[in-house]
């Protein structure tokens, strides 16, 4: 049986994990935090819930995070108290997770949108592995960048396929020649004044809301347990062209049980491969 394990039982926690029992798409959800009662209380009402919403996806919790073991995706959210995790408290639960022998097979989703430093030390100092360590905060960006192309050309966001490459919020880019809007190109149906407003405006959009957040962590957790053909724009780690490894940045990837299954280049303007060599280095 599939199991999607939560670390932090916070307002982005437990966005995923409400998302995850509506969905249904995985068999059991564990919200784990080092405050029991809160994550128990927050597991109970989603339970509750789930008869109203019509979902059986039954939603457990802990405080041990060695009840992460055997999950086919780990989410690292948000502590449920007040504040939230030092960097160094982040980099301690995956040091913990990696002794408990929780990552063995399992693959790591960063919720967070400042958790790209977070994956960058994982990989250089724990070494964890590249293909199981995925950030989907830009696929939190990129649904709300969907939703603002949606209403410029007066379509349904659904018919929006797009997706974020970079470090947002500064140094990112739509490749807007790789856009459309209900199959046809994006620069066909909106004019470049447009498509400059919403880049103004997507800026704007970035750190997304806990809620946002979880639920796109949510998707891309469903995505490893049932695999996707889906690409989704994440944070990850790429090879450059001399074969070293590139620091961590947004770009659209195809997930699934092993993890990243598949980078895709989209096809880039002069501009955006101005931006995207800066990035990489």
């Amino acid at each position: 049986m599939s199991l999607v394990a939560i670390v932090g039982a916070g307002e982005t926690g437990a966005a995923a994990a409400r998302a995850l029992a509506a969905r249904s798409r995985v068999d059991r959800v564990r919200l784990i935090d080092e405050s029991g009662s809160v994550a128990s209380g927050k597991a109970l009402d989603l339970a509750q819930a789930g008869p109203v919403r019509g979902s059986d996806t039954p939603v457990e919790s802990a405080a041990d995070l060695a009840s992460a073991s055997g999950a086919a995706a780990i989410i690292l959210a948000d502590p449920a108290g007040p504040g939230v995790w030092s960097a160094e408290a982040e980099l301690g639960l995956l040091r913990t997770l990696l002794r408990a022998g929780a990552l063995e097979h399992a693959v790591v989703i960063c919720a967070g949108s400042g958790h790209r430093a977070l994956m960058q030390r994982g990989l250089t100092e724990l070494r964890l592995s590249r293909r199981r360590l995925i950030g989907s905060a830009p696929e939190a960006l990129a649904a709300a960048t969907r939703s603002l192309v949606a209403l410029e050309a007066r379509a349904a966001s659904r018919q929006v396929m797009l997706c974020v490459i970079g470090n947002p919020p500064e140094k990112m880019v739509v490749p807007w020649s790789d856009t459309s809007i209900a199959g046809n190109s994006a620069a066909s149906v909106l004019t470049a004044a447009q498509l400059h407003r919403i880049e103004r405006q997507m800026r704007g959009l970035w750190p997304p809301g806990p809620g946002t957040l979880g639920t796109a962590a949510a998707v891309i957790a469903e995505a490893v347990v049932r695999g996707s053909r889906t690409l989704f724009s994440a944070f990850v780690s790429l090879d450059r062209d001399n074969g070293t490894a590139a620091p961590v940045c947004a770009w659209p990837v195809a997930v699934g049980p092993t993890g990243i299954e598949r980078i895709t280049t989209p096809a880039l303007s002069g501009r955006d491969r101005v931006v995207v060599d800066e990035v990489l280095g």
